[in-house]
């Protein structure tokens, strides 16, 4: 029974205080306030603020913005953290008192003020734009609501608002949290150099690492010249934009040694400017030693910078590997679309291939046009030619790698070659499954996989455009077709597309059947290159020849031989060198006869029955096609 009285005790007295809070919150009839709703706490435009000044529990704090970076002025002069000090900005722009309470000053007014801890207030802010200024007082949090009481000012008569408590918390911050932890702020289109500096050791002195912008392509500089990855180099600046701090240690600069920094560890800047040629600014990063109790952690300090705070190790190991690790890893680095002319010889591969006007040709044996796809594709796969890692930097024995004589090369041709316009890879021995090559315009020696060159076609015939005739069916006029000794047949086609004969009596021509057969000649495709013309080819008797006349003056030619033991055909165009295979479909569809009887019955016209000719046995017959 006791218990029972002391729980509704308690509950009597809980409900005591919360009915007092809200009749202080609610401010019951009597304290002359009036409330009424709006729907901004200040007319702020974000994008014209300039300044800011924040005073709560953790001291006072001076912003000022500038190049639409925020940069702290006091306490310390350093970059803020600009998404904090917008978004605190943005906090206020788009507050929206929840009600508004008047004041008129009286006695009750400065009590209430003070209940509500605005006098004096818990924080305060100015924000500061080109024309004006708006000054925002907080107190304490509502009693019943996640809300705070607000003014816009501090004198007598300023009307009280209760405004989102978020507001309040956005400048609750300290100084570290304010901060910016961006160690480094650039651009990263205006970059020309970085480097590196290991402090020497008792084992080995340190090795001064360095790459920069030259004629517009990243270089390596030291500990040697080589070339430099583009897209390495990038992802380095990236990588150095997003080391961040851990702690701030402190602002005093006095006493360096206590962190490792008055003889550092490590060294790394960053050069910027507009141009290699314009006056640069170097930021510098020094990283002194570990932490104590911290070992995943190193003090660091910018040069001119009295700011001491600490990085991640392991960040900082990276960035330090990273830098000497941009080097480009291809062989040939090269442009595809600008290459001439590809020439190449390694073991049973031999090809040759040369761009004329725009196309692509086989040049020497098996001269033709050249397939682009294929020739596109050999020219890429040889751009992205990367190494294992160099064996040497620098070799003037080439015995011991087998390129004093070559096993084989590759030339290429481009005007972005300087200054010959070719560049050959020089390949060597085989060693334990990898090929010692050289670019011939340096001086390292790489090693690749001994199958990296295995796409490498086997001849010119690899590369030969499968297409063995090109022309165009509207631009053919006539057609000669000639089946093994016997007689030809030629057909002739207006410029309406129908098609007749003038040499074969009592016969009209299908003019869909011929067009067909005119429009397979036209892209007549080859099944496979065969090389030079040989006798067992059967093309010096062929059993079909079709000669069409286009507007050129010379007629195109083709002559087909001897079936194949696969039941293709040998096939060849006149005047080339280079036989090839046809299907035995399209042999049996170029055999096809377009002729057909003329009707003994026409409509509307008196034409006597003709005469039936004999029956044909050649390509001009009405035999059926060979299926």
């Amino acid at each position: 029974m006791l218990r029972n009285s002391s729980t509704y005790l308690y509950m009597a007295l809980f409900m005591g205080l919360l009915c007092y809070l809200t009749f202080i919150d609610k401010k019951i009839p009597g304290t002359k306030e009036q409330e009424e709703a709006e729907n901004q706490l200040f007319n702020l435009n974000e994008d014209e603020v300039t300044g800011l000044e924040i005073t709560n529990v953790h001291g006072q704090f001076i912003f000022l913005k500038n190049n639409n970076h925020w940069e702290i002025k006091k306490p310390v002069d350093t970059p803020a953290d600009s998404s904090t000090l917008d978004g605190i900005i943005a906090q206020i722009a788009h507050a929206q008192p929840q009600r508004t309470i008047k004041v008129e000053g009286s006695e009750s007014d400065m009590a209430n003020l003070k209940e509500w801890g605005l006098t004096p207030p818990a924080e305060r802010v100015v924000v500061h734009t080109k024309d004006k200024q708006y000054e925002l007082l907080l107190g304490r949090k509502t009693a019943i609501s996640d809300s705070v009481y607000a003014r816009a000012s501090g004198k007598k008569d300023a009307s009280v608002r209760v405004i989102p408590n978020s507001v309040k918390e956005a400048l609750q911050k300290n100084l570290s949290d304010f901060r910016s932890r961006d160690v480094f702020n650039f651009d990263v289109d205006k970059v020309t150099k970085v480097s590196t500096r290991m402090a020497d050791s008792t084992s080995a002195l340190g090795q001064p690492c360095e790459i920069a912008l030259k004629d517009g392509k990243w270089t390596l500089q030291m500990p040697l010249v080589a070339r430099a990855s583009d897209a390495d180099v990038q992802a380095l600046l990236n990588k150095i934009l997003g080391t961040r701090a851990v702690d701030f240690v402190t602002d005093d600069a006095s006493n360096l040694s206590a962190y490792g920094l008055t003889s550092p560890n490590a060294i790394l800047s960053v050069t910027v400017g507009p141009n290699p040629t314009a006056p640069q600014e170097e930021i510098v990063l020094q990283i002194g030693g570990p932490v104590p109790d911290k070992p995943d952690q190193v003090y660091a300090q910018r040069l001119k910078s009295n700011s001491v705070f600490t990085l991640a190790k392991s960040s900082v190991d990276d960035l330090l590997k990273a830098v000497p690790n941009v080097r480009d890893r291809r062989i040939i680095p090269f442009d595809a679309g600008k290459v001439t002319g590809l020439i190449y010889s390694f073991g049973t591969k031999e090809a040759h291939v040369r761009n004329d006007h725009g196309l692509w040709n086989t040049v020497g044996a098996s001269e033709g046009r050249a397939d682009v796809g294929k020739v596109t594709d050999l020219l890429a796969r040889l751009s992205q030619l990367d190494t294992t890692p160099a064996i040497k930097d620098s070799a003037t024995d080439l015995k011991p790698f087998g390129l004093d004589k070559p096993e084989g090369k590759i030339t290429l041709q481009s005007p972005e070659f300087k200054p010959d316009s070719t560049v050959t890879l020089l390949i060597g021995k085989d060693v334990n499954k990898l090929l010692y090559v050289r670019n011939s315009t340096e001086l390292f020696i790489y090693t690749i996989p001994e199958n990296a060159l295995d796409f490498l076609s086997t001849n010119n015939l690899e590369l030969r455009d499968a297409r063995a005739i090109n022309l165009e069916l509207q631009k053919v006029k006539g057609m000669t077709i000639t089946p093994g000794p016997g007689p030809s047949v030629t057909l002739t086609r207006s410029s309406g597309g129908t098609w007749s004969t003038a040499n074969v009596k009592d016969r009209m021509v299908d003019s869909t059947k011929a067009d067909t057969q005119a429009s397979l000649f036209c892209q007549l495709q080859a099944k496979n290159w065969l090389g030079p013309v040989l006798p067992a080819y059967g093309l010096s008797k062929p059993v079909l020849t079709i000669a069409v006349q286009t507007d050129k003056p010379d007629q195109t030619v083709l002559r087909i031989g001897a079936p194949l033991p696969d039941s293709g055909h040998a096939a060849q165009v006149v005047g080339e060198s280079t036989a090839f295979e046809i299907t035995d479909g399209d042999y049996g569809r170029l055999n096809a006869s377009s002729l057909q009887l003329i009707p003994s019955v026409i409509s509307d016209t008196n034409v006597p029955p003709a005469v039936p000719a004999p029956p044909a046995t050649n390509a001009a017959s009405t035999t059926p096609a060979k299926k």
